[in-house]
């Protein structure tokens, strides 16, 4: 990797990932919701959380217009929302932090970080609040590996444009380690490199059929040659 001179990650999924069964964070939010909204009947919860997140891709909404917008179905009255949403947004990041916590970073990823953050510098990109990240880098303690943290309110198009423009590099001495398509296009659009992260949720990423490398753990990220 002598020809990469800054490194971004995605944070779920990607940073905090359990190695061995390929679940992470994004399956703690799964489970998250069904707590925060007990009210719902499971199958419908998901369902509306599905749709949901179709209508939000792009940026076009994050997790507070989320649970706004299942306080609504629920009935509330307008003028109790805000208040109720804030109540259960805490709630999630009380089980999120927990959840994250538990499944903590591998000796091998940390030693990664501490390696390579004294090397280049490490970003953070992500769809998850930035001052929820915070919370999880301190209750991990690896925040001081990362030069920057990007995430929500910022979609990861702008926030990656605004790393890029921070940093006096070429795209194409960037790498961008994500678990999703969606950022694989991202990378494509701003001209860096992509690596993928194989996770149990996407299992059509196979090393023989897509055209990045695909790794298990960040620390494997020496191993690769550019």
């Amino acid at each position: 990797m002598n020809q990469i001179k800054l490194l971004v990650l995605d944070f779920d999924n990607c940073l905090i990932l359990n190695e061995e069964t390929g679940e992470g964070s994004e399956e703690v939010k799964d489970k998250a919701w069904f707590e925060v909204f007990p009210e719902y009947d499971q199958d419908i919860l998901k369902s509306l959380i599905e749709t949901a997140k179709k209508d939000f891709v792009g940026g076009k909404g994050d997790r507070n217009d989320l649970v706004i917008s299942l306080c609504r179905h629920l009935g509330l009255e307008e003028s109790k929302i805000k208040e109720e949403s804030i109540k259960r947004l805490n709630h999630f990041d009380e089980i999120m932090q927990r959840g994250i916590k538990e499944i903590g970073i591998s000796e091998k990823a940390r030693g990664f970080l501490s390696d390579f953050s004294s090397k280049i510098p490490i970003y953070l990109n992500t769809a998850t609040p930035t001052k929820n990240v915070l919370k999880s880098l301190e209750l991990l303690g690896i925040k001081e590996f990362f030069k920057g943290v990007y995430g929500r309110p910022g979609t990861k198009l702008d926030n990656m444009k605004a790393i890029l423009a921070s940093e006096s590099v070429k795209s194409s001495e960037v790498i961008f380690v994500d678990d999703q398509e969606s950022s694989y296009q991202i990378a494509k659009e701003v001209g860096c490199k992509f690596i993928g992260i194989h996770t149990a949720r996407n299992k059509l990423w196979q090393n023989d059929l897509q055209s990045f490398p695909i790794i298990r753990s960040i620390d494997e990220l020496p191993n690769l040659n550019f």
